[in-house]
């Protein structure tokens, strides 16, 4: 046996990270769905679904997910692979993005909730920016960052990530759900394609939904 990977299926943090992608895909897709609604006049302004939505986003892939992939995923698949570098570096570009346009959206939702009227176009424009990122950013890293690490990535650079990635706790798909985040979690039910929602037997969803952001189903 070489010093790489073995099978990436057998990492802890390889499916970790792969599940917190799934995650991140369903929540981003319940945030279009709710987008789709109110632009079409068929739901009254959700805002505190939004308000909930945006904190997920901020409490967790912000904090958590991203970082660690700067921290530990990316430098070491750039030590192994110097080809992938300059993806790395706009990667983690779209990261630090990705706060700045998290915040920027929860400031238009305020807006948008003291101006009822006038307040959804700016919030929705930022939205739909902040959606075309993070499918992007996806599909970057499923389709390239994660192969480069399970062809590459030795058995100490697993142990790290293994370990980091081990210590993230998702707020509702995680092993012990925070309360608040209850209503979130129904929208994304009632919205998303399987595996997370009532579109389990809806499989050409389930399938756009997952190619996508370069995921296979297993």
């Amino acid at each position: 046996m070489t010093s790489h990977a073995k099978a990436a299926g057998h990492h802890k943090g390889f499916d970790i990270i792969r599940n917190e992608h799934r995650a991140l895909a369903a929540v981003v897709h319940c945030f279009e769905h709710l987008l789709n609604e109110v632009r079409d006049r068929s739901l009254d302004p959700p805002f505190d679904a939004f308000a909930l939505l945006l904190r997920y986003l901020a409490e967790f892939p912000d904090r958590f997910h991203h970082p660690k992939e700067d921290d530990y995923l990316f430098p070491a698949v750039a030590q192994r692979d110097p080809k992938a570098a300059e993806l790395i570096g706009e990667l983690q570009r779209q990261h630090e993005n990705v706060v700045r346009m998290t915040k920027a959206l929860r400031d238009a939702l305020s807006d948008w909730q003291a101006d009822p009227e006038n307040g959804f176009g700016k919030f929705e424009a930022a939205a739909r920016d902040y959606i075309t990122l993070q499918w992007e950013h996806m599909r970057l890293e499923e389709t390239e960052i994660l192969p480069a690490a399970r062809a590459k990535l030795t058995e100490t650079d697993w142990e790290a990530i293994d370990q980091a990635f081990g210590e993230n706790e998702d707020p509702i798909f995680g092993d012990n759900p925070k309360g608040e985040f209850d209503r979130l979690f129904s929208q994304i039910v009632a919205s998303a394609p399987a595996p997370w929602g009532l579109g389990a037997r809806d499989e050409p969803k389930r399938k756009t939904l997952l190619e996508r952001i370069g995921l296979v189903s297993d």
